[in-house]
């Protein structure tokens, strides 16, 4: 989410300062008019005032296919009136139509390229005015609010856009831009309070909440190191906006790039691709293919041709890719190496410690056979001399796909070091979003 557009900035002044003339009966001719309460001109200023309401009056009244000619003529007697109202303004109504009238000549010249900078003169003069209506006053501290923004000067920004607020005014953006004004002013603390204050008053509500209002939360605390609110923060946003871009992206975030790939393993990349894949998040055959990979150099290549013969079934693999081809070709190889299921679970039976128990509970999760891993990593826990974060993860996830999501989380609650307890919490999120289903088989 950006701050607003020059020209969308333009058409918010030009919709608060086009009836500036008409809200200038002092020196309207008709009689009914003039005994409605306007600005109080002096002879010196209502001349040149005069002038430049006839062309701004003109201007609104032009048909389309002379609006170009009339906006030519309006800058032209503001152009050549307005410094000799500037000079003559003595009260605030004078100051005040000179301002308008300034504010609305610099709207105009800058069109869509010029610099809104020279907009935040008159809007200070303006905000400042006690004339200037209360129905203006929001609409012009946002606008000026976003120009300080745009100009890195997050303190007078924060300030504008408090005023705005203050007043009644709003708009979608309003709460986001005053919480990043905070954070880029120094006070990131206090920008993400603000946005859970406004997450909470949506809610409470009933109305909808932004997503950028979780986005920009993550990303802000992702410069910290407060991993338990990004982690908070993390899950609220994949509960309410769950969609398979937005695991795919709180997963590759996590643990695909940064300071994440780093510390992640290749046995704990595959969780998190597991997860990728339960959540419908692998995107295309580049994700199927490093996850083939993966699964095949740790010795799982049950995995490795599930993974593939999905990716081609749905269509992410080419049926002509030849390196999937080379991929399972080699899986198949790996497996045959590896005996059969009854001959693995007798050695994992026979054994003294749960190391064979957990391999062979790895090999079965790989293949799909869930219920089998389960009593392998049971067994595997039970006899001990494993790693007890690696087994329960890897049993976490083999009940998450039966469906036992009570026996999961109290899995998942079991890893306790990271980063492996940080890939259980993101697997317990997915448990409690809403319409979580099961992993792929």
């Amino acid at each position: 989410m950006k701050t607003l557009s020059r020209a969308a900035l333009a058409a918010i002044l030009i919709a608060s300062t086009s009836s500036v003339a008409i809200v200038a009966p002092a020196y309207a001719k008709k009689k009914e008019e003039a005994k409605a309460p306007g600005l109080q001109l002096s002879k010196e200023a209502r001349e040149f005032a005069v002038k430049i309401d006839e062309a701004a009056r003109a201007r609104e009244a032009a048909p389309a296919e002379g609006k170009a000619q009339a906006d030519a003529a309006y800058a032209a007697a503001v152009e050549a009136n307005l410094p000799g109202l500037e000079s003559v303004a003595k009260n605030d109504d004078e100051r005040y139509l000179a301002q308008a009238y300034r504010l609305q000549f610099e709207v105009l010249k800058m069109g869509n390229g010029g610099n809104d900078n020279a907009m935040a003169a008159p809007l200070d003069a303006l905000l400042a005015n006690p004339k200037t209506p209360k129905e203006a006053i929001g609409r012009y501290a946002f606008t000026r609010g976003n120009i300080a923004f745009n100009a890195k000067q997050y303190p007078v920004a924060l300030s504008n856009y408090a005023k705005a607020k203050e007043v009644g005014f709003t708009n979608a953006d309003l709460p986001l831009l005053m919480a990043k004004a905070k954070v880029l002013g120094g006070d990131p603390v206090g920008g993400i309070a603000d946005i859970e204050t406004a997450v909470a008053a949506d809610r409470a509500a009933g109305k909808p909440v932004s997503e950028d209002l979780y986005t920009y939360a993550i990303t802000a605390l992702q410069k910290t190191n407060d991993n338990a609110a990004v982690q908070r923060w993390t899950r609220n946003w994949l509960h309410a906006f769950g969609t398979p871009k937005n695991w795919r992206t709180a997963i590759y975030v996590f643990g695909f790039q940064g300071a994440g790939a780093k510390r992640i393993d290749k046995k704990q990349r595959v969780d998190l691709f597991r997860l990728m894949r339960a959540t419908n998040g692998l995107a295309g055959q580049d994700d199927y293919l490093e996850y083939a990979e993966l699964t095949f150099s740790i010795g799982l290549g049950s995995e490795t041709i599930a993974v593939l013969d999905e990716g081609k079934k749905n269509g992410k693999i080419p049926a002509s890719s030849t390196t999937a081809s080379q991929f399972r070709s080699d899986a198949v190889k790996q497996i045959a190496t590896e005996g059969t299921l009854a001959a693995q679970e007798a050695k994992a039976n026979a054994a003294k410690t749960g190391t064979v128990a957990a391999d062979t509970g790895d090999f079965c999760l790989g293949s799909g056979n869930y219920a089998k891993a389960i009593e392998m990593y049971r067994l595997a826990l039970t006899k001990g001399s494993v790693d007890a974060d690696e087994v329960n993860t890897h049993l976490g996830i083999a009940l998450t796909a039966t469906g036992d999501k009570p026996g999961a989380k109290a899995a998942f609650a079991l890893v306790k070091n990271p980063p492996r307890n940080e890939i259980a919490t993101l697997w317990t999120t997915w448990i409690d979003a809403p319409a979580a289903g099961a992993p792929a088989a």
